[in-house]
């Protein structure tokens, strides 16, 4: 009995070790190629698009990045926003409750899903936006070893 209950833990601690999710963080700088409006973001279910492009430390492109927020709340200026980052490894979905977008205001978003490296991507997004009008986004992510496709290795 001692042999088996021996056994068991070590096939535990093995697939617990094959199933681990891997850390990473991507910092990027989105950078706004066109935006617009729809309505005049004054009565609920206006929205806000926008599409950017997704620049790394060393000033080159990475990735494009599209979002859509809508006004849900007239009394806070609540948007509910759906976005998704798209990078050659694939794409990362996020979304949540943000504020209405102005110098130094900051949105946190959670990963909702994404495809090829980042099927099994989970975790948070924090986006600022800076005095340039740019938008500072870090992407902290778990992503499940065994789902993983292949690897991200940009910064």
């Amino acid at each position: 009995m001692t042999r088996l209950l021996t056994l068991v833990v070590l096939g535990l601690a093995i697939v617990s070790t094959l199933a681990e999710a891997k850390s990473k963080r991507i910092h990027v700088t989105a950078r706004v190629v066109e935006s617009g409006v729809t309505g005049d973001f004054a009565k609920l279910g206006d929205q806000r698009i926008i599409s950017v492009d997704l620049f790394d430390k060393n000033d080159e492109k990475v990735g494009t990045g599209v979002g859509v927020c809508t006004l849900v709340s007239l009394s806070e200026m609540l948007q509910q926003c759906l976005n998704t980052a798209a990078f050659a490894e694939g794409h990362i979905f996020f979304g949540g409750l943000a504020l209405p977008p102005e110098t130094g205001a900051e949105a946190k978003f959670g990963i909702l899903g994404g495809t090829d490296d980042f099927s099994s991507a989970r975790g948070e997004v924090i986006l600022v936006i800076t005095p340039e009008g740019d938008i500072d986004s870090t992407f902290d992510l778990e992503i499940d070893s065994e789902r993983r496709h292949g690897k991200f290795t940009a910064q």
